[in-house]
């Protein structure tokens, strides 16, 4: 059995403490999760949905923290490229959402924020996906979460470089 770095994140949390955007706690954010990372048809990965749990739209729900870092943990995981491109597209509606009503009058009007900092904690499997095939989605979490600007405009005036020369080639 493969060790998964993101359920290992998850086991860290207590989830049924936090606030889920289906009404519920999020005590069963975990498996939903596991189901994503597992899914392996378009079906499987729509019943796993992190849509109306995590987010609704745009506006985070408490929960969106922690999954933030799982979605980090599991970006070095062995997924297939559908279930990668989920994680991405998750990832840019958490770090560029903002906190939902209900949220801000819990006290945590800045989840986006929170977000941030827990995808920066995984920086750079975010530079190795923009190293990758995924540049723009990578490139784009990356202008948003990336404080050290100058590291952030070097490495990026170093792949774009690579991408042109590449797409030069006969």
């Amino acid at each position: 059995m493969t060790v998964r770095p993101s359920l290992i994140q998850a086991e860290r949390v207590d989830w049924a403490s936090l606030r889920c955007g289906c009404g519920e706690t999020g005590a069963h954010i975990p498996e939903t999760f596991t189901n994503l990372l597992d899914a392996s048809t378009p079906e499987e990965m729509a019943k796993a949905s992190l849509d109306g749990h995590v987010h609704i739209q745009s506006l985070l729900f408490e929960v969106a923290v922690p999954v933030t870092s799982m979605i980090m943990a599991a970006l070095v995981e062995e997924t297939s490229e559908a279930v990668h491109f989920r994680l991405l597209d998750e990832l840019i509606s958490c770090i560029g959402g903002e906190s939902h009503w209900t949220e801000v009058e819990a006290g945590t009007p800045e989840l986006e924020i929170d977000c941030q900092i827990a995808a920066r904690e995984g920086i750079w499997a975010l530079y190795q996906e923009y190293a990758t095939g995924r540049a723009s989605m990578a490139r784009m979490i990356l202008d948003e979460v990336d404080a050290d600007r100058d590291r952030f405009e070097y490495f990026d005036a170093k792949l774009i470089d690579r991408v042109r020369k590449r797409a030069k080639r006969p």
